[in-house]
């Protein structure tokens, strides 16, 4: 309850980009973008709860579709990148309503903390089978770790999303539906201590 408004208030497009143009280091898309996503001429991605897609800015000639459930985000993406991509205003849960067929890199940035176990479990199933031949599935969220810096924990714990989990946790649900191949912590990607939890998976194979 004492989070309401706070978190109303960062559904206002505006007030999001500017606390996360505060908050994100140099590095942080850069790092999403070539070590993790790894974007080929003319790839495919689709970007799961995309917010206002500002990861569209660095990803260079790629076709993008980017899908979340807030209008005012996706508004801002419109305004601010035309035709340079294709914006849904749909729920995560929506996936199979628009169709949308498969992709070469399927990114989800600072989702699944906002997901429950039902909710997480149902986004990775219906993203089962999506990935085109050497697609990748790309993660990124807050986590809980051990040893955890005071700061870094107390950040995660008053997070907007409300099921931050472990590393272990996460992998848990991806593991549902894709092979992770890497899975790293990393603490240098906002401007205040944090723990982000990068991923790279690829679909399973069959046996």
């Amino acid at each position: 309850m004492r989070f309401r408004f706070k978190d109303k208030f960062l559904e206002i497009s505006s007030v999001y980009a500017k606390l996360m143009g505060f908050l994100l280091g140099t590095s942080t898309y850069p790092t999403l973008v070539d070590e993790f996503i790894r974007p080929t001429s003319g790839c495919s991605v689709l970007d799961v709860g995309s917010g206002p897609a500002a990861i569209l800015e660095f990803l260079e000639d790629v076709k993008y579709i980017g899908l979340d459930h807030n209008p005012n985000y996706i508004a801002t993406a419109i305004k601010k990148y035309g035709s340079k991509g294709t914006f849904i205003c749909a729920g995560v849960d929506q996936l199979n309503d628009h169709g949308l067929k498969t992709f070469d890199r399927i990114i989800i940035l600072g989702v699944m903390h906002h997901l429950d176990d039902a909710q997480l479990t149902q986004l990775m199933m219906s993203l089962k089978g999506r990935l085109n031949a050497g697609g990748v599935l790309i993660t990124f969220d807050v986590a809980f770790e051990d040893n955890q810096k005071f700061i870094a924990k107390l950040l995660a714990k008053n997070d907007r999303g409300k099921f931050v989990r472990t590393k272990e946790q996460y992998l848990k649900f991806i593991e549902v539906a894709f092979n992770v191949e890497q899975a790293d912590l990393r603490h240098d990607l906002l401007r205040v201590p944090y723990t982000h939890l990068l991923t790279r998976s690829t679909a399973l194979t069959s046996h």
